[in-house]
């Protein structure tokens, strides 16, 4: 990556001779006066005779100290190299765009879509791609046509994002239907998924927590 400061030459003008110009501007062989001699060259003597100035060997003037009047000087931000090694860090968010539930039996449905999208089940294929295509499973044919439906319904994406890869996933959640009886009533709830989760119609506003004896249907 070129820097601002050098454009990827590895060098600038010198900011002591050549203060604020561009690198196509600056000048070379900048001189400044000899402090010891004032310009002279020469430094008298106390026997009215004159001495070459040692500090400039009588030309009265100096090369610049930072750059030896050569008008550049090295980069201090990339140290002469002209490009500098940079790491970016992207975070990366994985998006739901689609989730869809098939139900093998009429009471699954029951369950509703976000307690079973919540639930823990068993990934039969996780493809990840930049662009996923459908599974395939040799031996269902359901299955297939639900790979199918779900990655040609892909939203579109929105022009202020860029996505870098797709993940297409289809597992299985198992549903379990529990009836329960008492007395000549019945009680029905739902065990979702292997992390067990229970789900139960219109809790808590009819049952306290759990399967406890202060269910309304338990009452006299």
């Amino acid at each position: 990556m070129f820097l601002t400061d050098c454009e990827g030459r590895g060098k600038v003008p010198c900011p002591t001779c050549n203060p604020g110009r561009q690198y196509g501007f600056y000048m070379a062989n900048q001189m400044t006066q000899c402090s010891v001699c004032d310009g002279r060259g020469s430094l008298a003597q106390q026997d009215e005779s004159d001495k070459v100035c040692w500090m400039c060997n009588g030309q009265g003037v100096l090369p610049c100290t930072e750059c030896g009047s050569r008008g550049l000087v090295t980069c201090r931000t990339c140290n002469g190299c002209g490009s500098l090694l940079t790491q970016s860090i992207a975070r990366v968010r994985w998006e739901t765009l689609t989730a869809r539930k098939v139900s093998a039996t009429a009471e699954t449905a029951t369950v509703p879509d976000e307690v079973f999208h919540r639930a823990q089940g068993v990934q039969l294929c996780n493809i990840q791609a930049y662009q996923c295509t459908p599974a395939f499973f040799a031996d269902s044919y359901p299955l297939n046509q639900l790979s199918s439906e779900v990655v040609a319904s892909r939203l579109p994406v929105p022009p202020s994002a860029i996505v870098i890869s797709e993940r297409h996933i289809i597992s299985v959640v198992p549903v379990t239907r529990v009836t329960m009886s008492h007395r000549k009533r019945s009680f029905i709830f739902y065990v979702v998924g292997y992390g067990r989760d229970v789900f139960v119609r219109n809790y808590p506003s009819r049952f306290c927590w759990g399967l406890c004896r202060c269910f309304e249907w338990l009452g006299n």
